[in-house]
């Protein structure tokens, strides 16, 4: 072993910045490795743990497949000033039959028009900040499932123009308004049907 204080001054100095170079590029190195996970998540925009607000733009959707996943349908909407759209649909969804959430189910030719022109329509009519009243939304059809009360008076004295969909997702030509009380809780229950959608092999 080679002891510091037996070198000569110059070489010794020289060594320590070798040693100190060494220490450096190795400390750069294994930085390099631990950082790098690789990938991503693959989706579109928003979203967390994974899960995206916007993907699958490839994907097209039908209400018999929603259907067939455990959407109940409870009601067709007349889609006349819904622009774009060429489906509306308003039902549950849930495996606890006594505890089902609501969904808007909003079709379109694709997931271009669906983003071009779907989205605009879909931010006014969900999340905290929307005002569900005829006079606000350019779409009025289904209005009374769109909203809910707040307020600890009730239906008849609360304040009843609030979102009843805390968020929505937007899948292939597929709109989705899905029930929270607030964006997580409304996206997890977007979550859930379309993963019950998935495992029909839609």
């Amino acid at each position: 072993m080679i002891h510091i204080s037996h070198i000569k001054p110059l070489r010794r100095t020289s060594w320590l910045m070798f040693a100190i170079a060494v220490l450096a590029i190795t400390a750069v190195a294994c930085g390099t490795d631990d950082g790098d996970d690789g990938g991503s998540d693959g989706g579109g925009s928003g979203g967390s743990g994974g899960f995206a607000k916007i993907s699958e733009p490839e994907q097209t959707f039908n209400i018999d497949q929603i259907v067939a996943a455990g959407f109940k349908k409870n009601k067709d909407y007349d889609v006349t000033g819904l622009e774009g759209a060429t489906e509306a649909y308003y039902g549950f969804f849930g495996a606890d039959p006594y505890n089902r959430q609501e969904f808007e189910i909003r079709l379109y030719p694709s997931h271009q028009v669906a983003i071009d022109v779907g989205v605009s329509f879909a931010d006014e009519s969900s999340g905290e900040d929307a005002v569900i009243l005829e006079d606000v939304q350019r779409w009025d059809e289904g209005l009374t499932q769109r909203r809910q009360c707040a307020g600890n008076g009730g239906h008849h004295s609360g304040k009843c123009d609030n979102a009843k969909y805390g968020d929505y997702v937007v899948r292939g030509n597929m709109i989705l308004l899905c029930q929270g009380k607030d964006s997580a809780g409304a996206l997890q229950n977007c979550r859930e049907l379309l993963e019950a959608v998935a495992g029909t092999g839609a």
